[in-house]
């Protein structure tokens, strides 16, 4: 018996190590967080990010098909002042996000954006979009938008950003 024990004990810890590694796999897969899929996607929950600004302007969101997901490009700029030539200039900061959902909510995403002064980006309408039904922006008054992306079924998203110039971008699939 002892030589059975022995003789299985070198399969033991590689055994063991390989269950922990999957379930920790697993565990971080289906977290309170979000699902986190393959590419960063997730199947609920929030992506958080950005840089704390003021005086910013969502200028334009620009909507693009691409194979197998579509994305929306939140481009933003920054108030120059009464006296600028320009009033809004290209910005290296995206302010700070909140954007994603709940675990109950699968046809929709939703998302605040902080430290803006403006958003005097055009709602992009989507008639050949194979995802996305349409998109609605409220004004805060704390320096703050909330919206809401409305789908025509349940999708995986992903958020990003990047500089210069500042941008946030989401892609749904």
């Amino acid at each position: 018996m002892a030589k059975i024990k022995k003789k299985h004990m070198g399969y033991l810890i590689p055994a063991l190590l390989l269950f922990l590694g999957a379930l920790f796999l697993y565990l971080k897969t289906n977290s309170a967080e979000g699902g986190v899929m393959s590419g960063g996607y997730k199947a609920y929950g929030y992506f958080q990010g950005g840089e704390p600004a003021e005086d910013l302007n969502v200028q334009s969101i620009r909507w693009h098909q691409h194979n197998g997901y579509e994305r929306l490009v939140f481009d933003i700029s920054k108030w120059g002042g009464v006296l600028s030539d320009t009033p809004y200039q290209k910005a290296s900061v995206t302010g700070t996000y909140q954007i994603g959902r709940e675990l109950t909510s699968t046809l929709s995403i939703d998302g605040e954006l902080s430290g803006y002064r403006a958003f005097t980006a055009k709602i992009p309408h989507f008639p050949k979009s194979a995802i996305i039904k349409k998109m609605e922006v409220v004004s805060n008054d704390d320096g703050s938008f909330i919206f809401t992306i409305y789908l025509k079924h349940a999708g995986r998203y992903k958020v990003f950003t990047l500089k210069n110039p500042a941008r946030i971008v989401i892609d749904i699939k």
